[in-house]
Formats: C-alpha cells, sequence, structure tokens
C-alpha cells in the first residue's frame, strides 16, 4: 500500500495541471476528497487517457480497476481532460499506468474490500 500512497501522491500533483487543451473548470477531483479517492479517480482519469492514446491493452487493464470504485468510474467518464494529448504525455501516462498496474492484486484486493460493485454502480462496504 505505501507504493500506492506514493503513487496516489504522484498522479494527484500530475492530475492538477496536465495538457489539457478540453479540460473543464468542473473536471478533476474535488478537493475535499481524500486522497485515496483522488488515486482511485486518476486511475479511470488514465484509464481514458490510454485509450485516446491508443494504448489499448492499458486502456483495458486501467479501465478493469476503475469500475470497481465509484471514484475510479467517475474520473474514466472525465477523460476527455486529456482529449488533445499526444506523443511524449502519453508516455508519461503510460508509464504511471504501467507502475499503478505493478501492484494491480494488491489494488483489486484493496477495492474490491472497500466497494460493492454487484449493480454496476459502486457504493461502499
Amino acid at each position: 500500500m505505501k507504493t500506492l500512497a506514493a503513487l496516489g501522491c504522484l498522479a494527484i500533483g500530475f492530475a492538477g495541471g496536465g495538457p489539457a487543451p478540453a479540460q473543464a473548470a468542473d473536471l478533476g477531483p474535488p478537493s475535499q476528497w481524500d486522497e485515496m479517492q483522488k488515486f482511485e479517480y486518476y486511475i479511470g482519469n488514465i484509464a481514458g487517457a490510454m485509450n485516446v492514446c491508443r494504448m489499448y491493452s492499458l486502456h483495458a487493464s486501467m479501465r478493469e480497476l476503475s469500475v470497481l470504485t465509484p471514484y475510479g468510474q467517475k474520473g474514466l467518464r472525465d477523460w476527455g481532460s486529456y482529449d488533445g494529448i499526444r506523443g511524449a504525455a502519453c508516455g508519461g501516462l503510460a508509464n504511471d499506468a504501467k507502475a499503478i498496474l505493478g501492484d494491480r492484486d494488491k489494488l483489486i484486493d484493496y477495492l474490491k474490500a472497500r466497494y460493492d460493485c454487484a449493480g454496476g454502480d459502486c457504493v461502499e462496504r
């Protein structure tokens, strides 16, 4: 979990100021969310970015994680903030995705213990 917390801090910092021509003021995680909720949001957000970057296997793996949390689902819906990214930005996000997926099993265990997503909408247990 220490790795997840470190990645979460990096993700929050990155998500706050990325190159995003299509980014609207209401996108991004609300400031009142805790660090883990913001990290979960970023998982969904980066899943959408991987789709835009045409990195479909990373998109599928990150999407699999994002649908296990309501915050990840919102992040996935808000992926439009990455609509204009290309090149080096995609590579950096792909590296973030690979780092997150390095702890995939721990993250899945954590998310399944924290949320019930049986009906498609996730609620905290």
